[in-house]
């Protein structure tokens, strides 16, 4: 992931957008809210702590990156997400210093991606191992031994003395 930015299921630091703290794509508030909607359907007393207007859901993942940040963590699944967002609507917060970050959503894939993104992934493996074996089965280079080879008794030696050893 870019930046650290929160994957698919959770939260990461980035240090875009300094000055306005938290920044959540319209996907993640609708998530969130559709989230709490729900809860609220079924919780009435949560509903009342969902209406106050001190509190809203910027400001709830404001608190869950600050959460975040202070665990030390990047990624956060969604379940944690959701409990840290219900534990911002039930307390009586102090004011949460803004968190420089970025936060997203996982996409479901469908099965038809899941199933095109697995075949990618088998033909991609595929021809790794296939340059691998290519890679084992090429000839090793080796590099020319030179051979130095003693005079004949009786023969002149006719070598000019060489400064930089016999490798030159």
């Amino acid at each position: 992931m870019a930046n650290n930015e929160m994957n698919s299921n959770g939260i990461g630091d980035s240090n875009k957008n300094k000055q306005s703290g938290a920044k959540s794509s319209n996907a993640v508030m609708d998530v969130v809210r559709n989230y709490m909607e729900e809860r609220c359907a079924n919780d009435p007393i949560l509903a009342i702590k969902y209406a106050n207007p001190a509190k809203s859901l910027e400001k709830a993942l404001n608190f869950v990156a600050h959460e975040v940040q202070k665990s030390g963590l990047t990624i956060m699944d969604s379940d944690s997400v959701f409990s840290l967002i219900l534990h911002y609507y039930d307390e009586n917060l102090e004011d949460i210093p803004n968190v420089n970050c970025k936060i997203a959503v996982a996409k479901e894939l469908t099965d038809t991606e899941r199933a095109e993104a697995k075949e990618q992934a088998m033909v991609q493996y595929k021809e790794e191992q296939l340059r691998e074996l290519r890679r084992q089965n090429q000839p090793k280079a080796t590099a020319p031994k030179h051979t130095a080879t003693a005079p004949k008794a009786g023969e002149e030696i006719n070598v000019q003395p060489n400064l930089f050893g016999d490798d030159f």
